[in-house]
């Protein structure tokens, strides 16, 4: 995306938030962009993505930044900054602060609110948005929700060349997400059924697949225009930063307050 290719080819001296709703489309526009215009040069780029990210990476960070390149400019992006730990958010903000004049620091988020306010202040904030037009032709609702999650397979979504996939084989797919998406609607039907569900999901002990699961389930909600509370619920365990859950429970939880939610509209 040109835009966010010229924030980072022009920008030195600075720390920048990239700010957008779909995580996969902002992170892998931000990477390519920093990969052309360092021309692949490890050198010149180090990137943070970890589910939660330490005051060891901020170290990191700050020992990178410690000396120029005779090649250009030096950029360091930390994807998905909403995942930064208390004591990380702390140690970084000098450096957010000022940062030497032959870098950049580029933080990517879904959740600009899940930032301390002591960060946010010293970021210069650009939104990022998945272009309109690759929902052009499609009517369904999950496959409107599946063209915006994964940009880059809008036209196999369009085309509905999507598979019926194990829920058990984790995966970040289309496939994989319209599977969920329809065993989750089956379950619904009774409590029972939400049950066997949940059983079949106990031995999927996965961060990930949880926050997976919260965000469909959110879209269903979405659908079904269910009651603002439950997807306030739904979206705290999206941006919650440590994985420290009891995981059959909350699958539970997340699909009996669903059927619930649902019921009452």
């Amino acid at each position: 995306m040109e835009k966010i290719r010229k924030l980072i080819e022009n920008n030195s001296g600075n720390s920048i938030a990239i700010v957008g709703e779909n995580k996969r489309y902002v992170n892998d526009k931000v990477m390519q962009a920093v990969l052309d215009v360092t021309n692949y040069d490890i050198q010149r780029y180090l990137m943070i993505d970890e589910n939660n990210i330490k005051i060891d990476h901020v170290r990191n960070i700050q020992e990178f930044l410690s000396f120029s390149s005779d090649k250009g400019k030096k950029i360091v992006v930390i994807f998905n900054a909403e995942k930064m730990l208390p004591e990380a958010e702390n140690a970084l903000l000098k450096t957010l602060e000022e940062p030497p004049s032959y870098s950049l620091i580029v933080l990517t988020t879904t959740n600009w609110k899940a930032l301390y306010p002591t960060i946010r202040s010293r970021l210069q904030k650009y939104y990022v948005s998945v272009p309109k037009d690759i929902l052009l032709g499609l009517q369904d609702f999950i496959l409107k929700k599946l063209a915006i999650e994964f940009p880059d397979k809008v036209d196999e979504i369009k085309a509905n060349n999507l598979k019926i996939v194990e829920i058990e084989n984790f995966e970040e797919s289309p496939s994989y997400y319209y599977s969920l998406y329809l065993k989750i609607k089956e379950s619904l039907e009774d409590a029972k059924k939400i049950n066997n569900f949940v059983a079949s999901l106990s031995s999927i002990k996965d961060f990930n697949f949880l926050k997976v699961l919260s965000k469909i389930a959110l879209w269903i909600c979405e659908e079904f225009s269910c009651d603002y509370k439950f997807a306030k619920v739904l979206s705290s365990i999206l941006s919650s930063k440590v994985a420290n859950y009891n995981y059959e429970l909350t699958y539970y939880f997340i699909l009996l307050s669903l059927n619930d939610a649902i019921k009452q509209e």
